[in-house]
């Protein structure tokens, strides 16, 4: 009689007895997943403290549930993240340019592209340091890097440069576009002589789009990771810390255009394919 009398209410609001057991036991197992994603969404947040939701879905990669979903769940829980802008300049102008070597360049492989920007890095109340980054445009790997109190060339791009050749073959110089903005360090006589000296073929953008790579990468790693605004922090514990948030976004952050593969596993994956394989990327700037 109980039995019938349930049925006859399921009935009555459209469902049936073992819909609304699976209806129940799905949210559920929702509330369970829900729990997990957050909870592995704060211990990723431990080390990326500014790293957005998209990003962690893809680093967490739940099963049994999408992108848009996480990402409701992750931004209801309190993981959303502020957003700040940097409009100090750091570079300007030298009397001599490079041409834009770039524009429609169809990128196929790592170390083809290089591309380089000076980013302006508050610390304290009132320093300020610089960071100076080179990108590989096909893997977006940070493969050179510079952190420094002044802006010369010579403590800033020169080092990150150079180092950053030292780390690749002979062959690979000899193909490879160093490609910026028209800051002065950026046709300092020592950056020359490098290019001669390794055949690379510098390349300048005129206008900040035109070296859109570079800034997006300096509006990661700040917005995402370095802040030290407001810190009592030395230099040497600023630029450890620096050192720690490349590393960890060459090895542990997801990149949409990569397929949301980090570019450490990018690189990898692509060394194993062959020419036809490989993914293209062209420069639409």
């Amino acid at each position: 009689m109980h039995t019938d009398k349930m049925s006859s209410i399921y009935g009555m609001i459209g469902i049936t007895k073992q819909g609304h057991y699976k209806r129940v036991a799905h949210q559920e197992r929702m509330v369970l997943l829900s729990n997990e994603i957050v909870k592995k969404a704060a211990i990723i947040r431990h080390g990326h403290k500014k790293m957005g939701c998209r990003k962690m879905f893809y680093a967490i990669n739940p099963d049994g549930i999408g992108r848009d979903k996480t990402e409701a769940i992750l931004l209801s829980n309190g993981f959303r993240v502020k957003r700040k802008r940097n409009y100090r300049r750091t570079t300007y102008a030298g009397k001599h340019q490079y041409d834009n070597h770039i524009r429609g360049m169809k990128v196929t492989d790592v170390n083809q592209l290089w591309v380089s920007d000076i980013t302006y890095v508050p610390a304290g109340h009132a320093k300020q340091y610089y960071l100076t980054l080179v990108q590989d445009v096909y893997s977006r790997k940070i493969v050179g890097w510079c952190f420094s109190k002044v802006l010369q060339a010579s403590q800033s791009v020169f080092p990150a440069y150079k180092n950053a050749l030292e780390a690749i073959t002979e062959k690979q110089r000899r193909g490879l576009i160093f490609h910026s903005d028209r800051g002065s360090q950026y046709i300092w006589g020592e950056m020359k002589a490098l290019h001669r000296q390794y055949g690379v073929t510098p390349s300048m953008g005129g206008k900040a789009w035109e070296n859109a790579h570079a800034e997006s990468i300096n509006g990661v790693l700040k917005n995402e990771y370095i802040d030290f605004e407001g810190m009592d922090i030395s230099f040497s514990e600023a630029k450890k810390q620096v050192a720690s948030t490349i590393r960890k976004y060459n090895e542990e952050r997801p990149h949409g255009s990569l397929k949301n593969m980090k570019p450490v596993e990018f690189e990898s994956y692509v060394k194993q394919l062959n020419d036809r394989q490989k993914p293209i990327f062209e420069i639409n700037y």
